[in-house]
């Protein structure tokens, strides 16, 4: 069972390790520490900010390592704020989506395994120790190499509509330029999962992707955060804030909205993120690059929306998405 040094429960700032025992091939008695934070002050509500679930997801990572060192203080908050910049640590040093060390996916983990592989006892470790202490997890995404995204917040679709609700409000006060409303189809093993079960709230976001960061994704991830903490009062209004409030809310509810590769090829997309296409229409083309006698293959929109995910990279294999379509909502 992991532990760390910290108090999670003590006031003030520390930081320290989770300390993940593991055998390696090259180092028998290695320990993989993953740093969190933890700022504390007096009673209040307690936000969970978890990044690098997946190795090639870098907004998360340094938007919550500059709030760790320096950005935040705990005479700042009223209330907990525990930190994790990069939750699955051997996966975002290596630069990939899955653990090198067990080629566990993170966010497919839940709710963990004590005695499990390593990914699993990371994620046996935010079961019992974050997200019990939680009001709200902030789980934050972006596409990675693979996909990506009008910056968004992501609101999982809850066993009541009010619960859904309460997230949509949190999603609001993060003020992405879309959210998207939706239950993920391997959603049991989720995080999202685990914090519903627990009775908590979480949120989460796709800030981009394609492996790259930008000013712009950087920036809708820290003022997202910082308006999460307002609308928690975790952290007090101290100027009215002129901010457009974000306008598009998107619902996905089946695989009709998702395009996905036939074969192996290089993909050229030929409609944008944040297009407005009607079902049929061409989002863009599959080139077959091996074989003379096969021209590009149309790949067409299976219903009509707001195109708000891309393939990420050029190079696509049977069964990638290469897009993913929300129906516009209220």
């Amino acid at each position: 069972m992991l532990t760390t040094s910290l108090d999670l429960d003590q006031d003030g700032f520390q930081k320290g390790y989770i300390d993940v025992p593991v055998s390696l091939d090259l180092s028998a008695w290695s320990n993989q520490r993953v740093p969190i934070y933890c700022l504390k002050n007096g009673s209040g509500p307690t936000l969970v900010l978890l990044g690098g679930a997946h190795g090639d997801e870098y907004e998360a990572p340094i938007v919550l390592s500059n709030l760790a060192h320096g950005d935040l203080k705990a005479e700042d908050i009223s209330g907990r704020v525990i930190i994790v910049p990069a939750l699955n640590m051997p996966a975002l040093q290596n630069g990939s989506r899955l653990s090198p060390i067990d080629n566990g996916n993170m966010n497919r983990a839940f709710p963990g395994n004590p005695t499990g592989t390593a990914t699993e006892r990371i994620a046996d470790f935010v079961s019992r120790e974050l997200i019990s202490r939680a009001d709200v997890v902030l789980d934050l995404h972006s596409g990675g190499r693979s996909l990506n995204f009008v910056p968004s917040t992501i609101v999982p679709v809850q066993q009541t509509d009010t619960a859904t609700q309460a997230i949509r409000r949190i999603a609001s006060a993060f003020n992405a330029p879309m959210t998207i409303v939706l239950r993920e189809p391997q959603v049991e093993t989720m995080i999202d999962t685990e914090v519903e079960r627990q009775g908590k709230k979480i949120l989460a976001t796709e800030l981009g992707g394609a492996g790259l960061v930008t000013g712009e994704t950087l920036a809708v991830t820290r003022r997202g955060i910082e308006g999460v903490m307002r609308h928690m009062g975790l952290i007090v209004e101290t100027k009215t804030e002129d901010r457009p409030r974000s306008s598009v809310t998107v619902h996905v509810d089946g695989f009709h909205h998702y395009a996905y590769a036939d074969d192996t090829g290089v993909f050229e997309p030929t409609a944008g993120l944040g297009a407005h296409v009607k079902e049929g229409d061409v989002l863009g083309r599959l080139h077959l690059t091996d074989r003379v006698e096969a021209p590009p293959v149309p790949v067409l929109a299976r219903t009509g929306g707001i195109q708000f995910c891309v393939a990420g990279q050029g190079l696509v294999r049977r069964g990638d998405c290469l897009s993913v379509i929300g129906h516009p909502i209220d």
